[in-house]
C-alpha cells in the first residue's frame, strides 16, 4: 500500500518520494540481505534527506550499505517531517545500528533545543537500539547559522547521552556553512553526488559505531 511517506518495517516497503518537485513512487518487495552475513545493519529514522528512495533522488541510504555495511531497509523517514513526527512513527528496532539524522524541518521552530533533543532521546528508546549514531544535519542556505547551531547542539548532545555522532556533509559544506556550488538543487537538499559524499562518510561511522 502507498502511502505519502517513505514507511519501512514488517512486510512489504513501500515509499512516495519527493525530488526535485516530482512525484515518484517506489515499491520494493522486500530488501535483499547482505552479500556479506557479517555486515553491520543499519535502521534509519528520518526526514527527506533519508526518504528519498533510490540514487536518482539522492538518499544517502543509496551510498552507505556496500563494504561490510547493509541497509536493512527498516526505520522510518518522511519527506518534511519535524522531530515530533518521527517521534510518533518510531518502530521497534532490531538491526546493529540506528542512524537518526534529524532536525531539518525544526530549524525555524520556536521550540528550545532542550525540548528538541528530548524528542530525539524519545525516538532512541522507542526504537529499542543499543548503537545509535547521530548525524548532523546539512547546509541551510536560506538561514546558515541555524544548522550550525543545531549541529553544535546535537554533537554536544550526542557526547554526553553516548551516542555516536557524525558529520557527513563536510566534504559539501563551505566556510559560510552554505552548500558549495553544484551540490544542491534547492539550498535545503543534496543532489545525487552530494548524497554519494554523505554516504560513504555515513558508511564509515557506521562501521565504527557498529564495532
Amino acid at each position: 500500500m502507498l502511502k505519502t511517506r517513505y514507511l519501512v518495517g514488517g512486510g512489504a516497503v513501500a515509499a512516495v518520494a519527493l525530488a526535485f518537485g516530482l512525484v515518484a513512487a517506489y515499491s520494493a518487495e522486500g530488501f535483499a540481505g547482505p552479500d556479506d552475513p557479517h555486515a553491520v545493519s543499519f535502521a534509519v529514522v528520518g526526514d527527506s534527506i533519508t526518504a528519498w528512495a533510490g540514487k536518482e533522488s539522492g538518499s544517502w541510504t543509496s551510498y552507505a550499505g556496500a563494504d561490510g555495511v547493509h541497509f536493512s531497509g527498516q526505520g522510518w523517514a518522511r519527506n518534511g517531517a519535524p522531530l515530533a513526527l518521527m517521534e510518533a512513527n518510531t518502530p521497534a528496532l532490531h538491526e546493529d545500528v540506528l542512524v537518526v539524522l534529524a532536525g531539518t524541518n525544526d530549524l525555524r521552530s520556536a521550540v528550545p533545543f532542550e525540548e528538541r533533543l528530548d524528542i530525539l532521546d524519545s525516538i532512541v528508546e522507542k526504537s529499542r537500539m543499543d548503537r545509535v549514531l547521530v548525524a548532523s544535519v546539512p547546509p541551510y542556505d536560506p538561514e546558515p547559522g541555524l544548522a550550525t547551531e543545531w549541529n553544535a547542539a546535537l554533537r554536544e548532545h550526542a557526547d554526553d547521552a553516548g551516542y555516536a555522532f557524525v558529520d557527513p556533509w563536510e566534504g559539501v559544506r563551505t566556510g559560510a556553512a552554505r552548500y558549495a556550488a553544484d551540490t544542491t538543487p534547492d539550498g535545503v537538499h543534496p543532489t545525487p553526488d552530494a548524497a554519494r559524499q554523505a554516504g560513504e562518510r555515513m558508511r564509515d561511522a557506521i562501521l565504527e559505531a557498529g564495532d
